[in-house]
């Protein structure tokens, strides 16, 4: 099982993302788990993520969240066009490309 976690301020603007990508990766066979949180608690929810995808109004944060959890698990802001459009698709392909690229180093 693949774990994506998103996060953004409240948890709340991901949600919608999350209920697509996670449609596609059903419709697709792919067996992966995705969840959103608020920022306060990537710390804790990370322990269960492969990767964590950042909402592009905390992508500021990006490189502090990266330090927080340390080189365990990649961090990503997502693409703020591909959020607003909800181009769910795009952000689940990303999102495993970039757990592959981390497992591969």
């Amino acid at each position: 099982m693949t774990n994506i976690l998103l996060c953004c301020n409240e948890g709340m603007s991901t949600s919608f993302l999350v209920k697509k990508m996670q449609e596609i990766a059903d419709a697709n066979g792919l067996k992966v788990n995705i969840w959103a949180v608020s920022e306060p608690k990537v710390d804790s929810e990370s322990e269960k993520a492969d990767v964590v995808l950042l909402g592009p109004q905390i992508a500021f944060l990006k490189n502090t969240i990266a330090e927080r959890l340390g080189t365990r698990i990649p961090v990503e802001a997502i693409d703020s066009e591909d959020f607003g459009r909800i181009n769910a698709g795009k952000v689940l392909k990303d999102a495993l490309t970039l757990i592959r690229e981390h497992r591969a180093e």
